[in-house]
């Protein structure tokens, strides 16, 4: 094997072991704290519209400015809310009458 060859061969290395852990340290805990965020918006959105009949845009104001790249959707023919941030993760929390919102 030639001298170029292992030369390209232990960058080829190096570099997949850089993206393993970029993808460890984070991705991972990224996808982790957005599923428990995407989680949390999406049941106090659920109860605040559907339990407490406010308006979506009173509801979305009273949430944390850390929960603002989260998108939010309201499926009101399913009385459902979907939150999720784009390529990283969602929840969706649906109501059932008498019983609140619960998280699917």
């Amino acid at each position: 094997m030639s001298r170029g060859r292992k030369i390209l061969l232990g960058a080829a290395a190096v570099g997949l072991v850089a993206i393993g852990l970029v993808f460890w340290r984070w991705y991972l805990p990224t996808r982790t704290a957005v599923d428990i965020g995407a989680a949390m918006l999406a049941k106090q959105m659920c109860s605040c519209v559907y339990v407490a009949n406010r308006d979506v845009a009173d509801c979305r104001a009273d949430q944390f400015p850390s929960m603002d790249p989260i998108e939010l959707e309201i499926l009101r023919d399913q009385e459902r809310v979907r939150a999720w941030v784009p390529g990283l993760g969602e929840r969706t929390a649906i109501h059932r009458e008498g019983l609140g919102c619960t998280l699917e």
